[in-house]
């Protein structure tokens, strides 16, 4: 008896080194396996807290959009949005209940790999054969919901439905004075070579229209609630301003957080002001003043004739003039600083500077930042 029992020690000693040492000829791979699980168990996790929350958000606002009783900016049709909406919530479930199984066989895979490496003999700390309905449940609700979705979407192309998003394209006569305020709109300002001024944009809701008179024209982006779920150009929202090239006396762009992008300035004044959008200005010629308070600031002059403005709290200034052009500088900052071969400045200074570059016709240049960085170079100068 007791040479049997020594017998079956040695056979059990016997199989746990060799477990022992596979376990070490494989430990890079199998340690590289084992991280790879247990990425993957955190990204299904990830995605089923990302699921069931667009579900719980999406489900009651399609129920609400599809009686009638909320607006909704989506290209899916209401009962659609209410279809995928419950996709969401029940493949997020679905993915739950996954983990549910998936986390402890990574832990049950972990332990028996690492007991083999120490040669010990693994022991069983999960059976695994208990099944999980719920999962099947969900899944096939999951598949239903899905398919429900791309059918009513489907008929609701068919019967005429194609978007709520606002696509549409304004013509005015044209006008000296141009007012645009959008809240986070990007809009640019182009010129053409036809008559009157075209307004073509993509938004949740309608630019609203003020105009006084044939030389006036305010165009202001609707700030009304709007939710904007599942719609396919919701982050390519922008406005394009066509002005035929005439005289024009004042332009006056503002925006919240929007980007404003000038092809040129024809106005003989124009001021932009936005508060995190970025302002860029690639051929500036009559009275400029630009302010971004978090935004950057990027003008090119194709004359520097006029006085310029640019004022700044957190963003960078980056000026470009014809190296022939005078400059009369006037350089304030608290913590920011400048760069400028174009004065003459052979090194970056952290200090507020009043400098000049003499020519027969020299213009102010006012520039005001607290912390960000000024660059006031030639047109053709590359920053290193």
């Amino acid at each position: 008896m007791g040479d049997k029992l020594n017998k079956n020690l040695r056979e059990a000693g016997l199989k746990t080194g060799k477990a022992a040492f596979f376990a070490g000829i494989f430990f890079l791979p199998a340690v590289v396996g084992l991280i790879c699980l247990f990425l993957v168990n955190f990204l299904v996790i990830t995605s089923a807290l990302l699921s069931v929350s667009v579900g719980i958000l999406c489900a009651p606002i399609g129920a609400l959009y599809l009686l009638g009783a909320i607006g909704v900016v989506s290209d899916l049709s209401p009962s659609a949005l209410t279809a995928a909406g419950l996709f969401c919530l029940f493949f997020g479930c679905f993915l739950c209940f996954f983990t549910a199984r998936f986390s402890p066989f990574c832990l049950r895979l972990s332990q028996r790999y690492f007991t083999a490496l120490k040669g010990e003999k693994w022991r069983r700390i999960y059976s695994g054969r208990k099944k999980n309905k719920f999962l099947l449940l969900f899944f096939l609700l999951s598949l239903f919901t899905l398919a429900a979705a791309a059918e009513t979407q489907y008929l609701s192309k068919k019967t005429g439905f194609e978007s709520t998003v606002v696509r549409d394209r304004l013509v005015f006569e044209n006008a000296k004075y141009l007012n645009i305020s959008t809240s986070g709109l990007d809009y640019e300002l182009r010129f053409h070579r036809g008559d009157g001024i075209l307004v073509e944009y993509v938004n949740d809701t309608p630019m609203i229209v003020e105009q006084s008179d044939v030389n006036y024209l305010k165009l202001v982006q609707d700030d009304s609630f709007t939710l904007s779920l599942f719609a396919r150009d919701q982050f390519g929202y922008k406005m394009t301003v066509w002005l035929p090239e005439n005289d024009y006396r004042e332009f006056y762009l503002d925006s919240g957080s929007g980007d404003i992008y000038i092809s040129e300035t024809l106005s003989d004044y124009t001021e932009i002001r936005t508060r995190s959008g970025n302002i860029t200005v690639n051929g500036a010629v009559g009275k400029l003043s630009a302010y971004a308070k978090d935004g950057n600031i990027s003008c090119t002059y194709n004359a520097f004739v006029n006085a310029g403005s640019f004022e700044t709290k957190s963003g960078n200034i980056d000026i470009r003039l014809p190296d022939f052009s005078g400059i009369i500088l006037r350089f304030r900052t608290k913590s920011g600083y400048l760069d400028s071969g174009l004065l003459g400045l052979k090194e970056r200074f952290y200090a507020s500077l009043d400098a000049e570059k003499p020519a027969p016709l020299s213009r102010h240049l006012y520039i005001t930042t607290e912390s960000g960085g000024v660059s006031v170079e030639a047109v053709n100068t590359i920053i290193q």
